[in-house]
């Protein structure tokens, strides 16, 4: 991973260095400026409104009155613990089917499984179904029981997949305090909108105030104007 990011380092400097040598019409320059500017002025409101959305007190109240009235919003999905072996070929998925069963599919997987060093990595954990490949989820939803391998070879980009699927959970409602993070979080998110919006409406609405005039100094102008009436 360090690896990569240095690469990318280095290639960032590169490319830097033949842009900033490339030769440009004044045009050009006007058009690089102008996204330059209004980076920076995007940057610039995003900081100042991110820093007041953090420093606004949302009460616990307001909170929970969102989520009483919105609780349909704050579910749980489905939650399954599977396992699968990935094979390039129909044909090779169709042959280990007809003699795949709980017994045999680790060794099976094992001898078989073409799925990348990173993703050979088995972890017994439940998954939310959204998490998962959906071609996996629509036949995985289809099936009642647990325990059980997936009696098809599920074709996605790449090739097949043959499913073990270990476990289910149901979809469930989430309590206050599961919901509270996300909850608090789409309100800032509202928030921040808003305030956003906001300062740059102040921004704009922003005047100088002409000073006013020392007294003395403006009593010193009105007799120094009648003076010059008289004369």
């Amino acid at each position: 991973m360090e690896g990569k990011m240095e690469e990318d380092k280095i290639l960032h400097g590169i490319l830097l260095k033949k842009a900033k040598e490339a030769q440009y019409t004044n045009y050009e320059i006007e058009q690089l400026n102008l996204q330059s500017e209004s980076l920076f002025i995007r940057y610039f409101l995003e900081r100042e409104a991110t820093k007041i959305v953090e420093n606004t007190n949302i009460e616990e109240n307001v909170l929970k009155k969102i989520y009483e009235e919105n609780q349909n919003l704050y579910k749980f999905p489905k939650k399954v613990k599977i396992d699968t072996i990935f094979v390039k070929d129909l044909e090779k998925a169709e042959e280990i089917l007809k003699e795949i069963n709980l017994k045999n599919f680790s060794s099976l997987k094992e001898k078989n499984d073409e799925k990348g060093q990173e993703a050979k990595a088995v972890t017994d954990d439940f998954l939310f179904v959204t998490e998962i490949h959906p071609a996996l989820v629509e036949e995985i939803l289809k099936e009642e029981k647990k325990n059980v391998i997936l009696k098809k070879a599920i074709p996605v980009q790449e090739g097949f997949h043959i499913v073990y699927l270990k476990d289910i959970e149901d979809e469930r409602q989430a309590i206050f305090d599961e919901a509270r993070e996300t909850i608090l979080a789409d309100v800032k998110r509202n928030i921040f909108g808003q305030v956003y919006n906001q300062l740059i409406e102040d921004i704009a609405n922003e005047t100088v105030k002409p000073e006013e005039p020392v007294k003395g100094e403006k009593n010193k102008e009105n007799k120094s104007t009648k003076a010059t009436s008289k004369e």
